[in-house]
């Protein structure tokens, strides 16, 4: 097999072992990308040696890790994980600077850590793995490991046995359909699939500009479902209010909660935050005042003092698509509030279901802004089709509870409680909701008070109301 630069490939062609010899023989820069399935890790080299090694699964985050090994505190996690959320600064950086540890016990757990998942690739047989050269590893920013290539995979390949290759089958058959909307093959196939049913009788050259959009268009989901946790950037006014409550120093977290209940990404980084040292999503916080009792006073100021700093971005007020998801999102949270215990919820969970149920809507649209994707029936058919692989991942990636997963990948047919909950919450308040509305059976009785509800609320915030017409037809 001959290889260059830019190297790619699967690992039932070119295994493992010989990868890192490879990569240490030739004394190679920059970063190796594997993938398994869900599973995604990333090995940065420098100069032949290994600088550092993460995953993406939640028991892989280096957090996670030092909370299990009794390194450093929760609350001190949670503080440090804010930092590295909303900067460019990584968690062993942050630790550092901090003093919470020493350069040498910090580089002890973080080999720990390394040494455990590269072990684990060894039983990869099926996986994926990309390196870019022209990734710059800024060594200050990392923890130097001492681990070498062919020893790692001398010992590895020692290690290895026929039921860890077993195992390793199994995952990678389990994730294909999981992990299908993604590959090329499947790109290609959805692109005319997709065109056919929106767009009839095409010219080729037309054909051929939406090809290549759509291209685009994969490959940059793909990059946003792999991408590590950030905060979201929360709405101007939001941050006015918050700066409000920092000036009554010192902050009390409650006073956080009604903020976010209009702001479905201040809600989304709370939650993001607060899970992101749980490995069991079943245990995972699904609404703020929860995720603020777990992450305490401290890290709720860290947090909210990052969001309104002069160096964060925020969704200005004339951003018209985003004032349009805020508006579908309350509306929808107002509704599924209302409608909870129906379901089986509280109504604390069913707002916040309802408030977050358009993030992948979100993260879709701000990816249109970026590429030359005409608007009209194909694109408004793209979003559909990505927007529930992309929850799938995403709800996986902010380790949100099962039941969140339910409703932000949901394409009208999930079966679950809280997928059915919003489906109604969104069909009781038609003139808010964006995509397409499922037949639902709403409460007459309700309507009314919920769209008076709503219109308050919009009135608040500046939002356009709902037409009582739109309210009223629900009745019939």
């Amino acid at each position: 097999m001959f290889l260059t630069n830019d190297l790619r490939g699967r690992l039932e062609v070119f295994g493992f072992a010989d990868l890192l010899q490879w990569m240490e023989l030739n004394r190679r820069s920059g970063r190796l990308a594997l993938a398994q399935g869900r599973d995604r890790r990333i090995l940065d080299w420098r100069d032949g040696e290994i600088a550092y090694v993460s995953g993406t699964i939640p028991r892989h985050r280096l957090g996670v890790h030092l909370l299990r090994s009794g390194a450093l505190p929760a609350a001190t996690l949670y503080e440090l994980l804010a930092r590295n959320f909303t900067s460019d600064k990584n968690l062993t950086r942050l630790i550092l600077e901090g003093g919470h540890d020493t350069h040498d016990g910090l580089s002890l757990r973080v080999e720990e850590l390394a040494r455990r998942l590269l072990f684990e690739m060894f039983g990869w047989s099926e996986a994926e793995f990309e390196y870019d050269p022209d990734y710059r590893v800024q060594p200050f920013l990392r923890i130097g490991l001492t681990l070498r290539g062919q020893a790692l995979a001398f010992q590895g390949v020692k290690n290895l046995d026929d039921s860890e290759r077993r195992r390793g089958r199994r995952k990678k058959e389990d994730a294909e359909t999981w992990d299908s909307p993604f590959e090329p093959q499947e790109t290609q196939d959805r692109f005319w699939d997709l065109l056919e049913r929106t767009e009839g009788s095409i010219v080729p050259e037309e054909a051929h500009k939406l090809s290549r959009a759509f291209r685009d268009f994969a490959d940059r989901v793909r990059e946003l479902a792999e991408r590590t946790a950030a905060m979201r950037p929360v709405f101007e006014d939001t941050a006015g209010l918050l700066r409000e409550l920092l000036k009554k120093a010192p902050l009390d977290p409650a006073a956080v909660v009604p903020v976010a209940a209009l702001d479905p990404w201040l809600t989304l980084d709370l939650l993001i935050l607060a899970n992101a040292l749980s490995v069991d999503r079943d245990n995972a916080v699904g609404t703020v005042p929860d995720a603020i009792e777990r992450l305490g006073a401290s890290a709720v100021t860290v947090l909210v003092d990052r969001l309104v700093a002069p160096d964060f971005h925020r969704i200005p007020d004339s951003d018209g698509a985003a004032r349009a998801l805020r508006r579908a999102s309350v509306a929808a949270a107002i509704a599924a509030g209302r409608y909870a215990e129906r379901y089986g919820t509280t109504r604390e969970r069913g707002y916040t279901l309802g408030l977050l149920h358009t993030v992948c809507y979100g993260e879709i649209l701000e990816l249109f802004r970026t590429l030359e994707f005409p608007a009209g029936p194909f694109r408004a058919a793209v979003l559909d089709a990505y927007r529930m692989p992309l929850g799938v991942r995403l709800a996986e990636a902010w380790s949100l509870p099962p039941d969140f997963q339910s409703v932000i990948s949901d394409d009208g047919s999930d079966p679950s409680e809280a997928a059915s909950l919003v489906r109604t919450a969104r069909a009781t308040v038609p003139g808010c909701a964006i995509g397409a509305l499922a037949r639902e059976r709403v409460d007459p009785l309700l309507t009314e008070e919920i769209g008076a509800e709503v219109n308050m609320v919009f009135q608040f915030l500046g939002l356009p109301p709902i037409e009582a017409k739109k309210v009223s037809k629900q009745k019939r």
